[in-house]
């Protein structure tokens, strides 16, 4: 009891310390603007961290945000839809947008967004980095001189290590690895980067992504011969992966067309949405997704895309799409036949993209994936309609280890899906949903109301159904848990603007599971409360302070039970962020969280983490430096904390923290010409309580873990 007593001290001592801090800078001035795109962004990827504890690539999600934060939108044109579909406004917003230039003419300059029902100071300074109010062009004809001539080029290189040596990368034998193969990881721990990419006008797109991780091997060489040849094939030269893409848009009646490796997005994701997206988040009413149709795949994730072809035809409001993807996936071997040596059947799909040992090369690309399908639209100006169709094949049969929890899963080789999506738009409210079904009579449905009664004031109500037959390969639509079956649920969320400096967002969502889940051996439901209020200090200072309480059930971890009981568990979150400057060239950043973890019949464990960062952005200089120092104490892995950190262009860190210790990186960015860009990356991870980190090929012997990570882009 006493050391929760301490917890709560601490993080109450640094809550009052960083009010008082914050109230003491707030007066100062610096132009934090894009700093405001950048921390909405970090929120959103935060809360995909925590519900999954595979290490995934955010650059898909955030493409668009890149490229237009080097190449504004014009807010006169109909490339505004952007800013809607990239979640930085509200449908009701880009309306009105549209309603107001309809009746008084183009923008002249983006501060008159401020004068358009819906728009505030908050949203004006979060846009302003990335659009621009000038005269529409219109659009030319692509041609081919003007694409090379017009278009813009990047190479960009990356190299990162752990710098303490892990178990898995220890001396050994060649006499102990051949009896043991997973005892040592295959290749050198440095992880490999390169990506070159060309784009004009996000019209005409083409690039090829490589990498290598840590524990991949690089070269044949570094495998002993006797392991060269039980992995065969699997084991080549160079880059572990390999991607590349060719995108053109707007060719007339070519409305999109991908080539190479590519995702599809389309009506709220039940029926299919391969990659990420962005689900429940801080932004509590924007819960209607916006499909981007076809996109090209820029990400490392090796085993979420598409490969082949797709594209989209257009003839005033319809739209035709047709799309054909072959591509071999990592899988669980299960079951081969002896004499032709042909695959059978696997247990399960990997999503890791790690290929360090030798069962990972085995599985590495063992399955072929096959999808084939199309989608007819109809889009007008206040109504779409949608219908897709497509059909999953497998190059052997999927047959899972069955257990109560997933006897409802997809098996075997052939799986068909289709759906009939939805939105009906009015100036002050709109109704979106989508119903999709599987070839084995599963149905999933969603169905959402999004209303603004007051200018200040939007909410969204949506309702669920996934029955627990619904099966899905490519289904990515909004839902409490990754399988977007066996839930039914309802979801309100609302955000208000109190006033020009003062919003609070909020939402609430109940759901249930009538079937077994992971962990959880009878039905069973559960809720999730979040509630932020946000205050502009100034016009480049602004803090938030959040609470989240989340409830759901789970099997009791009692080992003298016979039987799971199903028991409550309920974690709490509390936080507090605030964005301040301190001068021309200094920016501050400090976050104060506390987690408790409650679970019946087990003590409560707690965690909390305090951070200070320091921005240095001197505005004559052509460098830029971010430092973090941060203290964490988390009793269980249950109490742990994610915490978006800085890092280098298109690389993302979200570490979760428990134990006891500290962290601290620093950032570095050299703008060494208009053209080459260096960042460096360091960062420390100290635990008290600890004297070894990780476990099994991961460990380090010793209590402290440094990473060093370093990247070029050259642009021309």
């Amino acid at each position: 009891m006493k050391k929760v007593s301490n917890k709560y001290i601490f993080f109450v001592i640094g809550f009052l310390l960083l009010i008082v801090v914050g109230k003491q800078a707030s007066a100062q001035e610096q132009d934090t603007i894009a700093n405001l795109l950048a921390n909405q962004l970090a929120q959103q990827i935060e809360r995909i961290a925590e519900e999954t504890d595979d290490i995934l690539d955010y650059s898909d999600l955030l493409e668009e945000y890149y490229f237009y934060l080097e190449n504004p939108v014009n807010i006169n044109s109909p490339a505004a839809i952007a800013l809607r579909d990239m979640y930085l406004i509200s449908a009701f917003q880009y309306q009105q947008l549209q309603d107001y230039i309809k009746q008084y003419g183009r923008l002249v300059d983006v501060n008159e967004l401020v004068m358009v029902e819906g728009f505030d100071s908050q949203t004006l300074a979060l846009l302003q980095p990335i659009v621009v109010a000038t005269e529409v062009v219109q659009r030319q004809k692509l041609k081919p001189s003007t694409v090379l001539r017009w278009g813009r080029h990047q190479l960009l290189m990356r190299g990162e290590q752990t710098i303490e040596e892990q178990a898995g990368y220890a001396p050994i034998s060649d006499s102990a690895l051949h009896a043991r193969p997973t005892a040592r990881y295959l290749g050198s721990p440095q992880k490999l980067y390169a990506r070159y990419s060309f784009n004009y006008r996000n019209r005409v797109r083409a690039g090829v992504t490589m990498e290598k991780d840590q524990g991949e091997a690089f070269f044949r060489s570094e495998v002993n011969d006797s392991l060269q040849r039980i992995l065969g094939d699997k084991l080549r030269n160079g880059f572990d992966f390999y991607s590349a893409h060719f995108y053109l848009a707007d060719m007339g009646i070519v409305r999109q067309l991908a080539i190479g490796d590519y995702h599809l997005a389309f009506g709220q994701g039940l029926t299919l949405w391969s990659g990420l997206s962005f689900g429940k988040s801080t932004e509590a009413t924007k819960v209607m997704k916006f499909g981007a149709g076809i996109r090209p795949n820029t990400s490392v994730n090796e085993n979420i895309f598409l490969r082949g072809g797709a594209t989209t035809l257009g003839y005033k409001n319809f739209e035709l799409s047709a799309f054909y993807s072959s591509n071999f996936i990592d899988a669980n071997i299960s079951q081969t036949d002896s004499l032709s040596d042909e695959l059978l059947t696997i247990s399960s799909l990997q999503e890791s993209g790690l290929h360090r040992t030798v069962n990972d090369l085995l599985n590495k690309r063992a399955v072929k994936q096959q999808l084939i399908g199309g989608r007819l639209a109809y889009r007008a100006t206040r109504f779409e309609l949608g219908y897709t169709i497509h059909q999953t094949t497998m190059g052997a049969s999927l047959i899972p280890r069955i257990y109560p929890y997933n006897q409802y899963r997809f098996t075997g080789k052939q799986l068909m899906n289709q759906g009939l999506d939805f939105k009906v738009i009015y100036p002050s409210f709109m109704f979106f949903g989508e119903i999709s079904r599987s070839d084995n009579g599963g149905m999933a449905g969603l169905a959402g109301l999004t209303a603004q009664p007051a200018a200040f004031v939007e909410f969204t109500l949506v309702y669920r159904d996934y029955a627990k037959e619904y099966q899905n390969l490519f289904s990515n639509g909004f839902s409490e848990g990754s399988q977007k079956n066996n839930e039914r649920g309802i979801y309100a969320g609302v955000n208000v603007g109190l006033s020009p400096r003062w919003r609070l967002s909020a939402f609430a969502d109940h759901f249930s599971h009538g079937w077994l889940r992971f962990q959880a051996d009878a039905p069973n439901y559960g809720h999730d409360y979040f509630a932020q209020l946000d205050h502009r200090l100034t016009r480049r200072s602004d803090f938030y302070i959040r609470f989240r309480t989340k409830q759901k059930m789970t099997n009791d971890r009692d080992p003298w039970n016979r039987i799971d009981y199903l028991v409550n568990y309920t974690k709490n979150s509390y936080r507090f962020h605030i964005n301040y400057a301190v001068s021309e060239s200094f920016t501050f950043k400090n976050r104060a969280e506390l987690i408790s973890y409650t679970q019946q019949n087990e003590a409560d464990s707690y965690g909390f983490v305090i951070y200070h960062d320091v921005l240095f952005r001197p505005p004559t200089k052509p460098y830029q430096l971010t430092f973090r120092y941060a203290i964490f104490d988390a009793d269980t892995y249950d109490s742990r904390l994610y915490m978006y950190e800085n890092d280098v262009l298109y690389a993302f860190s979200i570490p979760a923290f428990y134990q006891k210790g500290s962290r601290m990186y620093l950032l570095l960015r050299w703008k060494i010409s208009n053209s080459l860009d260096l960042w460096a990356r360091l960062a420390q991870t100290w635990y008290a309580n600890r004297d070894k980190i990780g476990t099994g090929l991961e460990m380090i012997d010793g209590n402290v873990r440094t990473d060093a990570k370093v990247q070029l882009r050259w642009r021309f």
